[in-house]
């Protein structure tokens, strides 16, 4: 029963996510509208492929689920994320969860 409170790996997880967004588009960078939209998409498979393998490795419940995405978007607002594309990058991720 307490395993299904042990949301530490997912909170890593979520914020390794974030990084990787950050490290890869950092917020403060200008990008034509076009090179945006498909450098994000680019970013969102490489995120997706790792999604699928940690759900594959560990058991998601609703409260991890709630906790990567929780470390998920406090990570992309302390990198500087704008709070409207954050948040759509939180739905897309919990979406995909």
């Amino acid at each position: 029963m307490f395993g299904w409170f042990n949301a530490k790996k997912a909170e890593e997880f979520g914020t390794s996510l974030a990084q990787i967004l950050i490290e890869k588009m950092p917020p403060g960078r200008m990008l034509e509208k076009s090179k945006l939209s498909s450098k994000t998409e680019y970013i969102l498979v490489q995120l997706l492929a790792k999604i699928d393998e940690f759900k594959k490795i560990e058991k998601l419940n609703l409260y991890k689920k709630a906790k990567i995405a929780n470390s998920f978007k406090w990570t992309l607002k302390d990198g500087g994320f704008e709070e409207a594309f954050n948040e759509k990058l939180v739905e897309w991720l919990v979406t995909h969860l």
